[in-house]
């Protein structure tokens, strides 16, 4: 019989271009949940009916690994300039 022992990782996977970083020998998860350089994208809105009435979480979260999060910077930064 033999006996193999298979270490604790976490594996995250980009929103944006489906980039996966293995978190290997783990404990547990990285701080707040995502790699070293890597970003949470957080949106918070209601959805709403015909009548204008707030019905619905309509919030967006994702993960985005460096290249992509540095995308969704630029992309913020070009429309609502300071």
């Amino acid at each position: 019989m033999a006996i193999r022992e298979i270490p604790r990782s976490f594996e995250y996977t980009c929103d944006g271009c489906r980039t996966v970083h293995v978190q290997e020998n783990a404990s547990g998860h990285y701080t707040n949940s995502r790699p070293s350089h890597w970003a949470h994208l957080k949106i918070e809105q209601d959805a709403h009916d015909f009548q204008g009435q707030a019905v619905a979480d309509a919030s967006i979260t994702r993960l985005l690994c460096p290249v992509c999060s540095a995308k969704v910077f630029a992309a913020v930064n070009a429309a609502l300039p300071r």
